[in-house]
């Protein structure tokens, strides 16, 4: 190997400069340029090597210049030519230029080097020529290739070197040159940059339109197969009724665009003239209106006309109450408007409109619904009609729910005062719903949902029909406010929460509060359906002083994969949300070879660790802290990645079960839930919001175990004071007992392990045979230290009287909080709580701590003070509701021949009480009329219905009765005093669940109420539960969900 050397000394004499005709090989980043005899020479030496092959013969025999192809006098290329000429240097590839190329990068290298002498900018100096040239490289060809003999020792501290050249030539000023220059240059060319991607959008347009021009004829039809019914034995029905269905509503899709409406305005009745087309009622309220001419007009005190219809007969005297306008508004008829319009039936699976009825507008044309006008009929009907299928009343009174008929009377004038609030099913295509058929509940299918309509389908009958989505014919809803006017008619003073929340299935209906708002996304269709008055929300809902929320709600486990979080690394535009992850790496980190050994205490001793050690730092981290690795590892076959954890001894382990017998073998300090098998779960990565207004270090004044921050990135308040208690405490008139020997305590020396052993845990296994589905639960519990999913009777941790050790897996809300939690101001929520790191699903969070009080304390309080931190403890009566037939699925039958149905079915008016012609229940189907009585059933007649069903039981005696004759359910008030839980903000798509527990008392009155994460939560992400209020449960009170979750109710209260 040729070698050369240079000093300082050199360097400073210009014998070894780098614009000499001979200079020496390059050393690191300078170029030194090897002479003609020298490289030569080297060749000869290295050509009788007898294992190196020059394979690689047509680098020697051409100049390397792509631009270039003479065969002539080459010679070497050092690394300068290379660079000049975009050659890529390799160590095994020798590269070779002709005279006249290897001048043309000396002349440029001498004029570059000059420039740097005279400490000018050498991005100034001339270009270089570009190189378009593609290198392949050859594997066969890089392996026998001549070695490069550019090699050089250097004499002396090679740092010294570098940092002498650094000063000598001021590289720092060429840095800031060329930055200054590459800035002007971009400057330049950022107008021309925005002209080209002008011209690339309009490319790309036209390319788009060329494309769909092209494919039109290939465009795949999208068809509606049919459906198919799967009962619980497994039998597969199919049915022909729903593509047929379909295919009749498509036709009459409405075409109507916003454009096509006429302009917003007040309606002004004009005057009604002779010989004028009109339509009239033919004979009550609940007939169609027939179309006819105004003969003459009576002058009387009250204005008269003779109407005489197109179909014959004798003339008709009508008042103006009674008659419509034959021609469509020329303004957008608002909603509360007394209308008539034309009804679509279903004759022969086609939809044709048909004659007109008397309705009422209950919602204005808009996007959401094809801007449509949704009517409701006198008869109970409702229906999507376009605005030339509405034609307004001539006249109408003041409260227009007075016009109606009485059979839909309350229901309007409930539904027109409370507008645009409405209480609607939630429903989904696909969904299963109980639903009222004549006068029994059925389990339907929804076939299509159109805005504030769905379709249902009742396999039992094989039919179709179309329900408004307020009505109490749906179960959700009927449930919700029938029980509600039960447990007033009770004399109910303690429920706060709606039990029908608490128990809600996967994937079942639930009842929203909207605001004017429907379905995002609703299939457009025409089509009938039958409509039942619903109960008065003002008076059937329970009247309240105050509003608490509930610590039992049950959430089911979530079908969407827990790895979907991942998306929250997307920064949202909100300033409340808006931050950065910072990511640490593992400097602790050593890659350890395993010896084969036992495992045992020698193996930890090198890495102490104490519980409380570590604080403030992410608690996944703190074992890579203490010798431990945590590896990704990919399967050779797929794409799923796994993690590994390496202990100190370098024994991997591959799931909890192997991390927690090493734990135990060792004798470690360290807690199973501070490992995480989850390879989206990040160990290193840490949220800081982008911008802070103020912050508080520790709003816990050090009472936590770690700091819990607060930051304002809205405005520069700060969060009111609370007296910081991680304890609760009981005022006046609780009696809680916490003695410990009251406790059932286990002799444990496994850390619970077993749970067959350990008898706190088989108190929370066999108290799961009082739950809902009556059967034991052996997997009840933690599992390793993380709750998966709710426990509705409650866990009972191991206590002060066990002799498990700390490291107990049946230890958790007992144990200080570790997770890194931030205070911080949300723009329309107040304060809530995010994580600075992952949690991953199950993992404990926090409890709720504050005072506990009576029910009469907790109301008094709750007016005087505010009621939106008492929380009360309900497990009692969750676990009894639950088993009491909520949600059930037994189908009942109702009884519609009350006394109260058969007198709601009376006329308000003796002159029109007979019908003529009416519409049919099911269009198209063949099944009774709509005038059929027994087909009726009012609001009474459901909720009397609903009363009964629950009071069948109450001879038995309630549990909390056998505690006192006095007995209510007390109530958490974490309103003065209270701990980090108490800023949980409520969700209607919570990413956290609450959990009973027992530690230091096991009576059912006073459970402890912990936070677990429901699903994995990215860093950054807000924690939020359920509060399950009971709307207008509070009188004259409203609160509205501002959560913004896809699946928001609207109203908390």
């Amino acid at each position: 190997m040729a070698q050369a050397s240079c000093n300082q000394e050199e360097l400073d004499n210009g014998t070894c400069s780098l614009s000499d005709k001979e200079p020496a090989p390059r050393v690191q980043h300078c170029t030194l340029i090897p002479n003609k005899n020298e490289s030569e020479n080297q060749m000869k030496v290295l050509s009788n090597r007898k294992e190196i092959k020059l394979i690689n013969k047509s680098h020697l025999k051409i100049c390397s210049n792509p631009d270039c192809e003479s065969k002539d006098n080459l010679r070497f290329a050092p690394y300068f030519v290379c660079a000049y000429f975009g050659l890529l240097v390799e160590k095994f590839n020798v590269r070779r230029v002709c005279q006249r190329c290897y001048r043309d990068a000396e002349n440029h290298q001498s004029v570059l080097v000059k420039m740097l002498g005279d400490h000018k900018s050498i991005v100034l100096g001339p270009k270089k020529p570009k190189n378009q040239m593609v290198t392949i490289d050859d594997e066969e060809c890089s392996e026998d290739s001549t070695e490069s003999p550019e090699e050089v020792e250097i004499e002396g501290d090679i740092d010294n070197f570098v940092k002498y050249l650094v000063e000598k030539y001021r590289f720092e000023e060429q840095v800031d040159a060329s930055l200054n220059h590459l800035e002007k240059r971009w400057i330049n060319n950022k107008d021309k940059m925005a002209e080209l991607d002008i011209s690339h959008s309009k490319l790309e347009k036209n390319l788009d339109s060329l494309r769909k021009e092209l494919y039109k004829s290939h465009e795949p039809k999208i068809c509606l197969v049919d459906s198919i019914d799967v009962d619980t034995h497994g039998n597969v029905t199919k049915h022909n009724s729903t593509s047929s269905t379909v295919e009749a509503i498509q036709p009459l899709m409405p075409t109507c665009k916003q454009t096509a409406l006429p302009p917003n305005g007040m309606f002004i009745h004009t005057q009604i003239k002779a010989n004028q087309a009109i339509y009239a009622m033919r004979s009550s309220l609940l007939a169609p209106w027939g179309k006819g001419r105004v003969i003459r007009i009576k002058e009387n005190t009250e204005m008269m006309y003779v109407i005489r219809f197109d179909t014959g007969g004798k003339p008709r005297t009508f008042p103006l109450k009674y008659l419509a306008y034959a021609e469509s508004s020329p303004v957008q008829l608002t909603v509360g408007a007394r209308v008539i319009a034309q009804y679509v039936e279903d004759k022969d699976g086609k939809l044709k409109p048909s004659s007109y009825y008397a309705g009422v507008i209950a919602e204005a044309p808009k996007t959401l619904n094809q801007y449509r006008y949704l009517v409701f009929f006198d008869d109970g009907y409702a229906q999507y009609c376009t605005h030339e299928q509405v034609t307004m009343v001539c006249q109408s009174s003041r409260d227009v729910w007075q016009d109606i008929h009485m059979n839909s009377r309350s229901f309007v004038l409930n539904y027109l005062k409370q507008y645009p609030e409405r209480a609607m099913v939630k429903l989904q295509r696909g969904q299963t719903v109980k639903t009222e058929l004549n006068g029994n509940w059925f389990q339907g299918r929804v076939e299509t949902v159109d805005a504030s309509l769905a379709n249902i389908y009742f396999p039992s009958e094989n039919r179709f029909e179309w329900i408004y989505r307020g009505s109490t014919r749906l179960h959700p809803l009927f449930d919700l406010l029938a029980n509600a006017e039960a447990r007033k008619n009770q004399g109910a003073t303690r429920p706060t929460h709606n039990m029908a929340l608490v128990h809600k299935k996967k994937n079942a209906p639930y009842v929203e509060y909207t605001r004017g708002d429907v379905d995002r996304s609703p299939p457009p269709s025409i089509a009938p359906l039958s409509l039942s008055s619903a109960p008065s929300p003002s008076t059937e809902c329970v009247v309240r002083a105050v509003a608490r929320k509930s610590t039992s709600k049950v959430l089911k486990p979530n079908s969407v994969s827990s790895v979907t979080p991942l998306l929250v690394d997307e920064l949202t535009v909100n300033a409340e949300h808006k931050g950065r992850f910072k990511f640490r790496l593992n400097e602790s980190y050593k890659n350890v070879a395993f010896e084969p050994h036992q495992c045992n205490s020698k193996c930890i001793e090198e890495f102490p660790y104490a519980d409380g050690d570590n604080k403030n730092l992410n608690p996944l981290s703190i074992p890579m802290l203490c010798g431990w690795s945590r590896e990704v590892a990919k399967q050779r076959h797929g794409e799923r990645l796994s993690i590994i954890y390496r202990a100190p001894c370098g024994r991997r382990m591959r799931n909890m079960d192997e991390v927690h017998r090493y734990i135990r073998l060792t004798g470690s300090q360290l807690g199973v839930d501070l490992f995480c098998f989850d390879n989206f779960v990040h160990c290193f990565t840490e949220f800081e919001p982008e911008v802070v207004y103020s912050k508080i270090n520790d709003i816990t004044y050090g009472k936590e175990n770690v700091r819990v921050s607060c930051v304002n990135s809205i405005d520069r308040s700060n969060p009111e004071y609370v007296e910081y208690s991680t304890e609760r405490i009981p005022r006046e008139g609780v009696n809680l007992n916490l003695d410990p020997n009251f406790l059932v305590c286990c002799d444990c020396t496994d850390d619970c392990q077993d749970k067959e052993k350990c008898q706190c845990w088989q108190l929370t296994i066999k108290a799961t045979a009082l739950g809902p589905s009556g059967k034991i639960d052996p997997t009840a519990g933690y599992n390793y230290r993380r709750l998966m999913q709710n426990v509705v009777t409650g866990v009972y941790e191991c206590n002060s009287r066990c002799s498990c050790r700390k490291t107990c897996i049946n230890r958790v809300a007992q144990r200080p909080l570790h997770l890194r939690l931030q205070l911080f101001r949300t723009e329309r929520r107040g304060w809530g709580i995010r994580c600075l790191d992952d949690i991953p699903k199950g993992q404990f969070i926090c409890v709720y701590a504050g005072q506990l009080l009576t029910e009469q304390e907790a109301n008094e309080d709750g007016k005087q003070f505010g009621d939106e931190y008492l929380a009360e403890l309900d497990l009692i009566e969750s676990i009894e509701q639950a088993k009491d037939g909520y949600e059930s699925d037994v189908d009942i039958d109702i009884d519609h021949q009350s006394d109260i149905s058969q007198s709601s079915g009376s006329d308000d008016s003796g002159e029109f009480s007979d019908i003529s012609e009416s519409k049919s229940l099911v269009p198209g189907q063949g099944h009774e009329n709509k005038n059929d009585s027994s087909e009726k059933l009012s609001a009474h007649t459901l909720s009397s219905t609903a009363v009964r069903i629950i009071q069948k039981d109450d001879c038995q005696k309630k549990t909390r009765e056998l505690y006192g004759p006095n007995e209510h359910c007390y109530v958490m008030d974490a309103k003065s005093t209270g701990n980090i839980g108490r800023y949980l903000n409520h969700c209607c798509k919570p990413n956290v669940f609450v959990q009973n527990i027992f530690v230091d008392t096991q009576d059912l009155r006073f459970p402890w109420v912990g936070f677990f994460a429901h699903v994995f939560i990215r860093a950054g992400t807000e924690l939020t539960w359920d509060y399950s209020y009971q709307v207008d449960s509070v009188p004259d009170k409203k609160l509205f969900c501002h959560c913004g979750a896809k699946e928001c109710r609207g109203r908390l209260l």
